[in-house]
C-alpha cells in the first residue's frame, strides 16, 4: 500500500504500530517530529480509543484526535512532511482551501511559475487596469490591438513611410509640407510602436500644445490620416481608428474677422514699392492665399479672358480652381504683367510687410493723421471674400473662387460689410487707370 501527500511525494505506509504505554508513537522528516499519544475518550457512558496528534507550527503547539490510529497515522505524514518542506501555513487551509491550492498548483505546471509569482503578477495587473475591467480584457484589447500577423513599425517610421507616399502622389506642396510640420513634430513625441498609441496618450499630448484650438484640430486630423495609413499598411488592426476618434475635439475659439477698409487699401497699394503691387493687387481683389501667391506664374494669369488659374499642384487644397480678375486688379496688373515668371519676385513677403505698414505711418504723419496703421493677419484674403460677397450675393460662387466651403464663407463673410462698400473697394484703381485701355475681364457685381 503507498500513500502521498497531494505535493507529488508518494511513500509506503507500513502496518499500523500502536503507541507503547506511556511512550508516543513518533513520525519523523528530516529534523520534524510528529507525535501520536494514544489514550481513551469517554462518551455516552461507552469508553472509546483515542490518538492524540502534537506537533509544534511555528511557536504554536497544535492538537488534534481521531479516533483510529490509521488516520492519525495518515495526518502525522502529511504533517510532518508539510513542515518539513517549510509550508507550515498550508496546515491551517480548510479541505475546500486545500484542494483550490492544489488546484491552482496544477494550472501553473505548465509555466513554471511559483504560486506567489503568480499572484503577485496578477494583482500588479490589476491595479493598472481602470475600475471594473478584467485582466482578461486588458489581454483581449492587447491581442487585438497587436495580432500576429502585424507587421511593428515605430511612430517616425510610419511617418516617413506617409509623406512618402503622398510625394509620390504628387500632392500639393503646400499639404505636404503641412503634414511634415504637424506629423514631424507628432513623432518627436512617440518614439515607439504606433501600435501602443492609445487615445489616453494622444489626448494628453494634443492637451500640452500650446496652439489654438483649430491648430488642434489639424493636428487631430493629421495623426487621423497617419493612423488610416498605419491600418492600410498593416500596422494596425482596424479598430486602432477608435483610439483617435476618442479624443476631445479642441473648441475652436471664434476669431472676428479682420478686413481693411477701401481707404486702407488704397494706402497699402499707393505707398507699395512697384514689385510689391501684383502681390497685393491679387491678394486683395482675388483672393489667392499668400502661399499661393508665391508659387503664382505670370502664365496663368488671363488678362484677356479675365481669371487667374490656380494650378492644383500650387493650391492649398490641391484642387484646380480660376479666381476672378476684376476690372479694377486687371488695371492694376496691366503695367506689371509678362508672358511668363514669378509674380511675386521677393522669397519672404512676411519681412516686406513691416516696412510697408512703416510707409503708410510716415505718410500718416506727414499728413498728421494720429491714428496708426496696422495690419491685420489675413486680412487681404478676408477682405477680398468680404467685399466678393456683398458685391455678387453668393455664397458658392466665392467659395469656389477662394478654394474654401460655402459654409466658411457663409458663416465668417456674410453681412461685414455693405454692397455699397464693395463697390468702393473693387471701384479701387491705380492713378494711371484713365491713360490704360480696358481690358475685356469678369467684373464684380
Amino acid at each position: 500500500m503507498i500513500f502521498g501527500d497531494g505535493l507529488g511525494t508518494i511513500f509506503p505506509v507500513k502496518k499500523p504500530q500502536y503507541p507503547k504505554k506511556g511512550r508516543p508513537l513518533e513520525v519523523h522528516r528530516g529534523s520534524v517530529t510528529v507525535r501520536i499519544y494514544a489514550g481513551n475518550n469517554q462518551a455516552n457512558g461507552r469508553t472509546y480509543k483515542q490518538f492524540t496528534l502534537v506537533h509544534h507550527d511555528g511557536t504554536q503547539r497544535k492538537r488534534r484526535n481521531f479516533s483510529n490510529l490509521a488516520s492519525a497515522k495518515r495526518e502525522a505524514e502529511l504533517v510532518a512532511t508539510k513542515l518539513a518542506r517549510s509550508e507550515g501555513d498550508v496546515l491551517r487551509l480548510t479541505a475546500a482551501d486545500r484542494a483550490i491550492y492544489l488546484q491552482a498548483l496544477d494550472h501553473l505546471r505548465p509555466f513554471s511559475m511559483p504560486l506567489n509569482v503568480a499572484v503577485l503578477d496578477y494583482v500588479s495587473a490589476l491595479k493598472g487596469l481602470p475600475a471594473g475591467a478584467s485582466l482578461k480584457e486588458a489581454v483581449d484589447f492587447f491581442r487585438r490591438r497587436n495580432p500576429a500577423k502585424l507587421e511593428a513599425r515605430q511612430v517616425p517610421q510610419v511617418v516617413e513611410e506617409l509623406l512618402a507616399a503622398k510625394r509620390s502622389a504628387r500632392l500639393s506642396d503646400v499639404h505636404i509640407r503641412d503634414l511634415e510640420s504637424r506629423l514631424g513634430r507628432f513623432a518627436k513625441s512617440f518614439h515607439m510602436n504606433i501600435a501602443g498609441v492609445s487615445g489616453a496618450l494622444l489626448q494628453k499630448w494634443l492637451d500640452q500644445l500650446d496652439v489654438g484650438g483649430r491648430s488642434k484640430k489639424n493636428f487631430l486630423q493629421a495623426v487621423g490620416a497617419l493612423f488610416r495609413f498605419a491600418i492600410k499598411r498593416k500596422y494596425l488592426p482596424k479598430e486602432a481608428i477608435e483610439e483617435v476618434e476618442s479624443v476631445e475635439q479642441a473648441k475652436v475659439e471664434s476669431v472676428p474677422i479682420g478686413i481693411f477698409t477701401p481707404e486702407e487699401m488704397q494706402e497699402l497699394l499707393t505707398a507699395a514699392r512697384p514689385e510689391m503691387v501684383p502681390w497685393l493687387a491679387i491678394a486683395g481683389f482675388a483672393g489667392l492665399r499668400s502661399a499661393e501667391l508665391q508659387r503664382l506664374d505670370w502664365s496663368e494669369v488671363n488678362l484677356a479672358e479675365g481669371h487667374i488659374e490656380i494650378k492644383a499642384s500650387k493650391a492649398k487644397t490641391a484642387a484646380r480652381r480660376l479666381a476672378p480678375l476684376t476690372e479694377n486688379l486687371a488695371l492694376w496688373l496691366a503695367p506689371h504683367a509678362r508672358k511668363e515668371g514669378k509674380v511675386t519676385r521677393f522669397e519672404s513677403w512676411w519681412n516686406q510687410v513691416p516696412k510697408l505698414v512703416q510707409r503708410i505711418n510716415e505718410l500718416r504723419t506727414q499728413r498728421k493723421v494720429a491714428a496708426p496703421f496696422t495690419w491685420k493677419h489675413n486680412g487681404l484674403r478676408h477682405s477680398f471674400c468680404s467685399y466678393r460677397l456683398a458685391s455678387i450675393k453668393n455664397a458658392a460662387q466665392v467659395a469656389l473662387e477662394a478654394g474654401n466651403s460655402p459654409t466658411m464663407i457663409f458663416q465668417h463673410y456674410r453681412e461685414l460689410v455693405t454692397p455699397a462698400q464693395a463697390g468702393r473697394w473693387f471701384g479701387i484703381q491705380p492713378e494711371s487707370a484713365s491713360k490704360v485701355v480696358p481690358l475685356p475681364v469678369s467684373k464684380a457685381a
